[in-house]
């Protein structure tokens, strides 16, 4: 989805069109097959922003401009389109007769998706050409646009202040009355005194144009000009460095490039309170990286933290969870920064029917846990707009109902929804009833077994209900049976504890006579524990000793067949620049759990889960390959969502490189990029014998006799106090020297 992608389909849509006399040929049968293939799919899931591209280049190919209208439009409402595959639709819609105000929403919607400063060059430049049409005021209003949004790109913005200025020249030329020429002027003037105001580069070509441009020499006007400009360039100077990290990164790894923006923006927040200049920043990075999760939430917490308008807000998040859907860490953060920004509930409303849309399709991609915390963002921001309470009884409702049939096999520990749910009724609704109602739904259906479920029911009894009412529920609990048997126990022990504080002696001797008889029963169940605890110790023991005995034979076949050791010290190989690296993998997580959560970014060609090698369990963390390098930095934006209830890491396979384990072997650093920072352990020995003098030799001797020769160099003959250095020996002559004490 970034800009690359776009120009790759402008590529291919541009090398396969037929020109003007094809427009009658019939399409072929393969590709109109594949169009109906492609139409297809994208009904059943829209999601597929490859098939899109693809489908819309089978269209241009035919010049099928009805469907392609169609498609583009499809296309258009879930992803934001790069500014190349904009431009395309301007183009076909000009050379299909479209009119002038039609190309022109297309030129205002292009604009809101990513920055573009060639965008909105073509965009000044078409209203020029069509000025007798749109008027100089329409023109004025855009071109402030302009200004506002990429008017201030360092690298780029100049042109559009010189676009700008060729508006206002081409006006002040059709004008005859003297006033209106003087007022022209004076516009002109003044936007060359804003372009001074703005650190840009390349502005020295404004400042000679100015000059000749002014042509009264009014030295107080240029002086105040220069003292504008100087200040700018200095500006300029201090950002100069960070600029030409973002241009000698466009040809490094994307890892690079990302991480200099990141650095870039820190450094231009230290510089100033100009949250403009920031926010354009982010505008830059996201159009480099429209689907890194990452920078997209730090663009949307900046926002709300120094722009918190809700038009910008609004804009700001939409983009971003269209961008990267399946990310629900976006959503939930999108859903309360709304909150924050004040938005009028027709904003957050048209937010949700968004969420709405897209949540059939992201179901699937997202965990349970994802999934849960954007519906608690939904119910934070219900609460919080002081609804009716039926409409926050409906919300928590229609909640409750789509955990249930997109996971209906899911179990919230934590009870998040539910006993939110339940507080929100007894506390804020005043309906202490309905709140035991979902509380009692919860223990007497899949929760039965559950201790927070119990634990949980039990606390809202403390609060809203009656001592009868806990000391019927903690009966209740003590004769489930719990998925785990200790719950049982610790809620034994809580009753013990609340007959102590609230009932009579008899009823704590009650509680305790069955606390007691379960201890027995607990007390059995640990023995049970520890036994199996001491014969799976016994057996790793076993299992760690075969290994041993094997790597022992293994070294001995090797030492006797000297030939064989390189093939067997072989590794499978894997291109690390298509695997992505996971952690904090629940430990129950298979690998057809992961294949299915990495699916969504690309074809998943394999998934290695690491295992001890003494117990041969998984050690929490895998890597995953992927088929096309383009999928790594989807999955890279998987980063802190869940899988299993567990908060993932990913980040692009780097693993350190391996080396053959020999007693000169290089210490390599694992946090660097295969770097060595140490010093071989050859060089040290080797300094270690030279700073050892030979026993009666002078202190300054060196005795390399036993040193290897690519370690010891050539020692050095100018010293008179050397000792002579031993015949250098061969292998064939210590294999010799062997043979004969044997």
């Amino acid at each position: 989805m970034d800009e690359s992608d776009g120009s790759e389909v402008e590529d291919m849509e541009g090398g396969e069109e037929t020109s003007s006399d094809e427009e009658g040929l019939e399409v072929s049968e393969e590709d109109m097959r594949s169009m109906a293939l492609l139409q297809s799919e994208l009904q059943k899931n829209p999601l597929q922003y490859d098939k899109h591209l693809e489908y819309l280049g089978l269209l241009r190919k035919w010049q099928l401009f009805e469907t392609l209208e169609s498609a583009r439009e499809s296309m258009s409402e879930w992803f934001p389109l790069s500014p190349p595959l904009w431009k395309n639709w301007i183009e076909d819609s000009v050379q299909s007769g479209k009119d002038n105000h039609f190309v022109r929403n297309l030129y205002d919607r292009a604009v809101e998706d990513y920055l573009s400063v060639s965008l909105w060059e073509e965009y000044l430049h078409f209203l020029h050409e069509h000025q007798d049409e749109f008027g100089i005021l329409e023109m004025r209003s855009c071109y402030e646009r302009a200004i506002t949004n990429a008017g201030i790109h360092l690298s780029e913005g100049i042109k559009i202040w010189k676009a700008c200025i060729r508006i206002e020249e081409t006006h002040l030329a059709t004008l005859i009355d003297e006033e209106q020429i003087e007022e022209a002027k004076e516009g002109v003037r003044r936007i060359y005194k804003r372009a001074f105001m703005v650190p840009l580069n390349n502005v020295e070509d404004l400042e000679v144009c100015y000059k000749s441009w002014e042509k009264n020499d009014s030295k107080d006007v240029l002086k105040e000009c220069a003292d504008a400009l100087d200040k700018a360039k200095k500006l300029r100077s201090k950002r100069k460095e960070w600029e030409h990290t973002l241009d000698s990164g466009e040809g490094e790894a994307d890892e690079l490039l990302l991480s200099n923006y990141f650095s870039y923006i820190q450094a231009e927040e230290k510089m100033g309170n100009d949250p403009s200049r920031v926010q354009l920043l982010y505008e830059r990075a996201v159009t480099s990286f429209p689907i890194t999760a990452e920078i997209w939430n730090s663009y949307m917490r900046y926002i709300q933290r120094h722009l918190n308008v809700p038009s910008v807000v609004t804009k700001v998040c939409g983009r971003a969870v269209r961008n990267c859907p399946w990310v629900s860490v976006l959503w939930a953060t999108a859903v309360r920064i709304l909150d924050t920004a004040s938005c009028e509930p027709g904003f957050r409303q048209e937010f949700w029917s968004t969420f709405l849309k897209f949540h059939l399709h992201i179901a699937p991609l997202l965990g349970a846990a994802d999934f849960l915390e954007i519906l608690l963002a939904r119910c934070d921001s219900c609460r919080q707009q002081n609804l009716e309470p039926h409409e926050l009884h409906e919300t928590f409702q229609k909640m409750s109902a789509m955990m249930d049939e997109y996971y209906p096999n899911f179990v919230d520990r934590g009870l998040l929804l539910h006993s939110y749910w339940a507080e929100c009724e007894a506390s804020r609704l005043q309906d202490v009833e309905a709140g035991r109602a979902i509380w009692e739904s919860l223990v007497s259906n899949k929760y039965s077994s559950i201790y927070e479920a119990w634990a949980g029911f039990i606390d809202f009894e403390k609060r809203f209900g009656s001592v009868d009412r806990c000391r019927a529920l903690y009966n209740r609990s003590y004769h489930r049976r719990m998925d785990d048997a200790m719950h049982r126990y610790t809620l034994s022990h809580s009753w013990l504890r609340f007959e102590r504080e609230n009932g009579t002696s008899d009823l704590y001797f009650k509680a305790l006579k069955k606390v007691e008889d379960y201890s027995t029963t607990i007390e059995n169940y640990l023995a049970k524990q520890k036994s199996l605890a001491e014969d799976d110790d016994a057996e790793v023991g076993n299992k760690r000793r075969t290994l041993q005995g094997k790597k022992d034979t293994s070294e001995k076949r090797l030492k006797k067949e000297p030939g064989q050791r390189e093939n067997a010290g072989m590794a499978i190989q894997h291109d690390d620049s298509r695997t992505v690296f996971v952690t904090n993998l629940a430990f129950s997580a298979t690998e057809s759990d992961i294949r299915e959560k990495f699916s969504a970014c690309g074809e998943v060609s394999g998934v290695r889960i690491i295992k001890s090698s003494y117990t041969g369990k998984p050690k929490g963390y895998a890597y995953v390959d992927f088929a096309m390098e383009e999928s790594v930095m989807r999955a890279t934006g998987l980063a802190g969502t869940q899988l299993l209830g567990r908060t993932i890491n990913v980040q692009k396979s780097n693993p350190p490189t391996h080396r053959k384990k020999t007693s000169h072997s290089s210490t390599v650093s694992r946090r660097s990029d295969r770097s060595i920072i140490g010093t071989s352990s050859a060089q040290a020995d080797s300094s270690k014998l030279e700073s050892q003098p030979k026993h009666g030799a002078d202190p300054g001797s060196t005795s390399l006799g036993f040193v290897p020769r690519a370690v010891r160099g050539t020692p050095s003959s100018s010293s008179p106090s050397e000792v002579p250095a031993p015949p250098l020996r061969t292998n064939e002559d210590f294999r010799a020297m062997l043979l004969d004490k044997k």
